[in-house]
């Protein structure tokens, strides 16, 4: 459907890219494009590169695939280490990127925009596939931030991939993708699959998308979060042990913590389990079990004063388990 793709094409502008209807392919959602997009560039053994800490979901179709994952350092507010990147360009039979650059799940970094034009000329150079999962843009509070990596591509490295699921609707399995020297090969993959997605669905959001209030809506939404955020932020600093460490991203809807020495993540994730509350540790974010201090705090979905109250209950718990191991 070419009136689909050209309302998609319209709402890249937000991610500064100028993009070809003719070059979109449609998906089943953002993780569907990242799949996509390692199957085109890939073959099973090949090592990919990542952030570290990266979304689970990656490692999970990494497994899938039967790929190898190389784990990148990335810093809470800078994200992926150009530098280690480099190294490991230089050391490792490296044959993909796959990356959040703005608001990377679950650190919510956010790449600067000189560094994001460096990892492109870097990948130009090396011939390396970037597969760009931007799906989190869209919630960033300035508009440089949104701009993407695509952005920066004359040589079509960079395969872009996007989704409305974080800012119209969780359930909706609609994704999009432009696979810059691979689009021919993302596409022969794509029409082996079977089925396909809902011309209706695409219609209809390609005009959600193009209509006037979009932005405002954008506006607001990224307001509300905002104000989310810094009340879970203030919750944390008050009820959680002291010496806690949590991000401060600029947008999104993920915090990073860092507990203190005494307090571990999985334990912490066990109590609360056992109270029916959440919370992801770090170990679920790395291919090694990295990070055994680090908790996800998840702010999506309904958030209301109940989601405050088992927040408070967390640091509640952590504190418990803190008091436990110094009096051991």
């Amino acid at each position: 459907m070419l009136h689909g793709r050209r309302g998609i094409c319209t709402a890249g502008g937000g991610l500064g890219c100028s993009l070809d209807p003719e070059r979109i392919v449609i998906t089943g959602g953002c993780m569907d494009s990242v799949a996509l997009c390692l199957r085109a560039v890939t073959q099973p053994g090949d090592v990919v590169a990542l952030e570290s800490p990266t979304h689970f979901s990656f490692l999970e179709v990494l497994q899938s695939l039967q790929l190898k994952a190389l784990e990148i350092p990335t810093h809470p507010r800078h994200g992926l280490s150009v530098d280690a990147l480099q190294l490991a360009l230089d050391t490792q039979p490296v044959k993909a990127l796959l990356l959040v650059p703005t608001l990377s799940n679950p650190l919510g970094s956010c790449m600067p925009q000189a560094e994001r034009k460096r990892l492109v000329q870097l990948a130009a150079q090396h011939g390396l596939p970037v597969i760009e999962d931007a799906i989190y843009a869209d919630l960033a509070e300035g508009d440089a931030m949104r701009r993407t990596l695509k952005s920066y591509d004359s040589s079509g490295q960079v395969m872009l991939c996007h989704s409305f699921s974080k800012t119209l609707a969780p359930g909706l399995r609609l994704g999009w993708l432009e696979a810059g020297r691979w689009t021919a090969q993302v596409r022969h993959i794509k029409e082996m699959q079977a089925g396909g997605q809902s011309a209706v669905l695409e219609l209809a959001l390609a005009d959600l998308i193009t209509q006037a209030g979009h932005h405002a809506a954008m506006r607001q939404l990224r307001a509300a979060i905002a104000v989310r955020v810094d009340q879970a932020r203030q919750v944390i600093a008050q009820c959680f042990p002291a010496g806690t460490r949590v991000s401060d991203p600029p947008g999104g809807l993920l915090l990073w913590l860092e507990l203190p020495q005494g307090v571990g993540a999985v334990p912490l994730h066990e109590a609360c389990l056992a109270e029916q509350i959440l919370i992801p540790p770090g170990r679920l974010f790395g291919a090694a079990g990295r990070f055994p201090q680090g908790v996800r705090i998840g702010l999506g979905g309904d958030w209301t004063a109940q989601h405050l109250d088992a927040l408070r209950r967390v640091g509640e718990i952590a504190r418990h388990l803190l008091r436990g191991a110094v009096t051991v």
